[in-house]
Order: structure tokens, then C-alpha cells, then sequence
């Protein structure tokens, strides 16, 4: 059996990463809103399994400290998106099969 590289594992251990961030159910919730309904912020997002907007952010926060989300801030407000076609392709598979 051949040895698994170096870089191997740390893909592995990166794309783990990256699936268990988006395995929480607000974080899932979110993500699936983001592609389909585009760029959001917090308040249009808080209605995602009936959190409070303080626990939103900070999952929005994770997601963006792992580079899943981006940010763009106009004037008071943030604004989140995905630019991962990974994420997108990952979650379009757990949420519809396809």
C-alpha cells in the first residue's frame, strides 16, 4: 500500500476543515441561502433556523475567518457572499442531490 504524501494529507485535513465548518445547521442554512438568493446581510439572514442575530454573526464570522464567506461592508451594513464554486458545488450536493 502506497504511503499518502505530505500534501495529501494536508488536503485532506484542509477540504475536513472545510466540511465540518459547513456541517453546522445555521452555517448550512446560511450558505444555501447565500446561493440562492445572493449577497445578504445580517438582517435578511437571521430568520436561518431562528437564531438570534449576535449567534448569526458569529457564525458568519467563522465562516468568514475560513475564507468560505466574503465580506463587503456599505455604509452600517455587511454584506456576506460565497465566491467558493467548491462551497457551492458541496452544498448544492447536500441540499439537493445535484
Amino acid at each position: 500500500m502506497e504511503k499518502v504524501s505530505k500534501e495529501h494529507k494536508k488536503l485532506i485535513e484542509d477540504r475536513a476543515s472545510l466540511v465540518k465548518a459547513m456541517a453546522h445547521p445555521v452555517r448550512l442554512c446560511v450558505l444555501d441561502k447565500l446561493i440562492n438568493e445572493g449577497e445578504k446581510n445580517v438582517t435578511e439572514i437571521v430568520d436561518c433556523m431562528d437564531v438570534t442575530q449576535s449567534n448569526l454573526s458569529q457564525h458568519l464570522s467563522k465562516l468568514r475567518d475560513l475564507g468560505i464567506v466574503e465580506a463587503r461592508k456599505e455604509g452600517n451594513l455587511i454584506y456576506y457572499s460565497i465566491e467558493r464554486e467548491d462551497v457551492i458545488s458541496i452544498v448544492n450536493v447536500i441540499m439537493r442531490g445535484a
